[in-house]
């Protein structure tokens, strides 16, 4: 071997360690960021020359620098991030709703409900004392006042879901952007003369879509260039280095759509944080809230009607005690609205009602959204009435086989609540119009009306309906904690998973460092050894 070829082995020597000693320097630098992986010089032999006494070595070469990465535990880890944000949502979402009707302090709707009809049986044990009448009115308005203000905090829930719905959709937009800037960062560093892995470009991307994972529900797959795609919901968001954005908007019931590359994947995104608040949101209009506005609705409608069966001091009789329900009415219809009333209070039985047409738009359906059952048909005719279960409605216009109409005599039920009577001479205590001196009948019959079975709320009593809407909300609340419990554990021990296989050990850095160093030095001792004999050469 000549000198110069010696040269050339110290070179490499000092080259690889080098390469070494930055490698393991960058491990102990990013120690303590999130997601790095560990990074490791693969070295090998370099293609020897021939010679008159076989092959001769040329030192050593750098193959590669090998990230420590296993692509099986960051398939689970972004997998669990999803489920781990629907779950954190949800816990969140329904401890608030368990605080709204917490009456562990005895400052929930409950209280209110009590002292509403125990001012009743006070007026039934004295039946024309102004006192008592006058306090049962100020129980009446408190009682008001705390189903609307439970309305309105259980409504509050659900806004600022909408609200962080549209804010996280802004976030994922730009998370996508950055994957795909990423993407071209990689497919550009990977692709030229010394192409490598970029490693470092690749954890980044990893760490984004990890935030992604834990935002919305997606999958992903690899590109033969080395670039990602991520889908939402069957559609791109990320292909290549381009985009495509999500987008939310209102819909006809009040909460949010998600539409990506202009088709609607609502029903697609369960996991992460947006499937979270879309079924937190979804969850609290269908339970507590659904429940809130029955019980609100039963109790104006039970109160009324016994109310207008009795008399007053004044002889007043068929007085509404509460203002009477008033129909919500929604048209999902280009050509046609709908109007009605509620025309007899007895035969209503407090469930909410879709109107749909058969394929040709001739004939129309009532369906029941609590029992799916059809409660009337007919042939369309615009104009004419629809009569059914104590309600009638008119749809006036065009219709086509998608229009679609609701009914519901439940969404307005607490915020239109309120007391109807005005003096306390028409409060109906009496149950003749003779007014005997002391008939309580139709007081007492009110007060009972608190614990009587009532068929439109599933023959539970007022009072045994609003129990099992606090019951409820306790039992979800619960569920939900221990649930974010659970996938809270399962993510932190993929995470320990993955650490074992990519973190950064200290002490083997450490020692990696001396070891480098000291190939380092041998190196340069080499190239000093050959610099010696090239000088006794020149020498001789």
């Amino acid at each position: 071997m000549s000198l110069n070829g010696l040269l050339q082995i110290g070179k490499s020597a000092l080259m690889a360690s080098q390469v070494a000693i930055n490698t393991t320097s960058h491990n102990i630098a990013n120690v303590n960021t999130p997601g790095y992986n560990r990074q490791e010089v693969i070295l090998s032999v370099a293609i020897p020359s021939p010679s008159g006494n076989g092959y001769v070595g040329n030192g050593v070469t750098v193959e590669s620098i090998k990230s420590s990465y296993d692509q099986f535990l960051q398939a689970q880890l972004v997998s669990q991030q999803q489920t781990y944000g629907r779950s954190d949502v949800l816990n969140q979402s329904m401890n608030q709703i368990q605080q709204i009707f917490n009456d562990a302090q005895g400052t929930g709707i409950s209280s209110y409900l009590t002292d509403y009809f125990n001012a009743w049986n006070q007026v039934s044990a004295n039946p024309e004392g102004q006192t008592e009448r006058s306090l049962l009115l100020q129980k009446a308005d408190s009682l008001v006042r705390a189903m609307q203000q439970a309305e309105s905090a259980v409504s509050d829930v659900i806004s600022n879901n909408n609200s962080s719905i549209d804010g996280t959709v802004t976030q994922i937009n730009s998370l996508a952007s950055n994957v795909a800037q990423l993407n071209d960062a990689i497919v550009r560093a990977e692709g030229g003369a010394n192409s490598g892995s970029a490693n470092d470009l690749r954890m980044q991307r990893d760490n984004v879509i990890n935030t992604l994972a834990n935002l919305t529900e997606l999958s992903y797959y690899t590109n033969p260039d080395g670039s990602v795609n991520i889908t939402v919901g069957t559609r791109n968001l990320v292909e290549g280095t381009k985009t495509n954005l999500l987008s939310s908007s209102m819909n006809n019931s009040g909460m949010r759509s998600l539409s990506l590359d202009n088709v609607d994947v609502t029903s697609l995104v369960t996991k992460g944080q947006l499937g979270g608040m879309l079924a937190a949101n979804t969850s609290i209009q269908s339970g507590p809230l659904f429940s809130l506005r029955r019980l609100a609705a039963a109790l104006t409608n039970e109160v009324n009607l016994q109310h207008q069966s009795g008399f007053g001091l004044d002889g007043s009789n068929g007085n509404n005690f509460f203002n009477p329900l008033q129909l919500n009415l929604t048209a999902n219809s280009a050509g046609a609205t709908i109007a009605g009333a509620i025309t007899s209070p007895a035969s209503l039985t407090l469930d909410e009602y879709t109107i749909q047409f058969d394929p040709t738009a001739t004939n129309y359906s009532v369906l029941d959204k609590q029992t799916g059952a059809t409660v009337a048909t007919g042939a369309y005719s615009s104009g004419s009435p629809i009569a059914f279960n104590g309600i009638q409605v008119t749809i006036t216009g065009a219709v086509t086989a998608k229009d679609t109409f609701t009914v519901s005599p439940l969404t307005d039920a607490v915020k239109n609540l309120s007391v109807a009577i005005t003096s306390t001479d028409k409060i109906a205590a009496s149950s003749t119009l003779a007014g005997i001196p002391g008939d309580n009948v139709n007081a007492s019959a009110m007060a009972n009306l608190v614990n009587n079975p009532l068929m439109d709320l599933g023959n539970s009593s007022l009072s045994g309906y609003y129990g099992g809407i606090v019951s409820s909300a306790g039992s979800v609340s619960a569920a939900a904690s221990h649930t974010l419990k659970f996938d809270g554990s399962i993510l932190d021990q993929i995470r320990n998973n993955r650490e074992s296989v990519s973190g950064v050990s200290l002490d083997e850095e450490a020692t990696n460092l001396i070891q480098f160093q000291r190939a380092y030095e041998a190196g340069a001792k080499i190239i000093t050894v050959a610099n010696e004999l090239m000088q006794t050469l020149m020498r001789m």
